[in-house]
């Protein structure tokens, strides 16, 4: 049975910078985006989609997710039939993958909503990214190419990140340099494997 690690943090704090560090470990990723991103280009689920926001959301046949992430954080109610529609797959999918990676010392899963969707129990432990707000604002603007404006109301959809922190088993904080962060990673991996391995003596 694989130790599970459940990471989470607020948007613009880091994850994907954990997740590849992770990777570079060998330890294996399930990412909630990933299959999100996934579910987004899949025939069935297009179409709900386009039932739901209209053809709007669509390019030239192709779902045009900045104009969806415009509408669901800019409207409460319009996030929340999107996620009505994407969570209960993602959650399937995730379990399916849990159940693929079970030969495996650690899997490490990254949901960005894991406590909006209650699944603090699926893990042994849950990571927090950490960033400042400020950090998080720059970084959200400058990934996504959006206003101040926009990064905030993405940023305030979500629990706040201190809020996440308290919950957190261990907090990752990824407010210096790539380094700093990288070496938080592989001391609590190589904390995990010390604690496997003095259970199987």
């Amino acid at each position: 049975m694989s130790y599970k690690i459940g990471i989470t943090g607020g948007i613009g704090t880091g994850k994907t910078l954990v997740i590849n560090t992770l990777k570079e470990l060998g330890i294996p990723v399930i990412s909630a985006d990933e299959i999100v991103r996934e579910l987004q280009k899949d025939p069935y689920y297009l179409e709900k989609i386009r039932k739901i926001f209209g053809d709007k959301v669509f390019e030239e046949g192709q779902l045009n997710r900045k104009k969806l992430a415009e509408i669901i954080f800019s409207d409460d109610k319009e996030r929340k039939k999107l996620e009505n529609l994407l969570h209960p797959p993602v959650l399937t999918e995730i379990k399916k993958r849990l159940e693929d990676f079970k030969d495996k010392e650690i899997v490490a899963v990254e949901v960005p909503l894991l406590f909006e969707v209650g699944i603090e129990n699926w893990f042994d432990e849950i990571w927090v990214v950490y960033a400042p707000f400020e950090i998080q604002l720059e970084r959200i603007i400058k990934r996504d190419n959006i206003s101040q404006e926009e990064a905030i109301k993405r940023i305030k959809a979500q629990i706040p990140i201190e809020e996440k922190v308290k919950k957190a088993d261990f907090v990752i904080y990824n407010d210096k340099d790539l380094e700093s962060t990288k070496n938080q990673i592989k001391n609590r991996i190589l904390s995990i494997y010390r604690m496997i391995y003095n259970k199987n003596l």
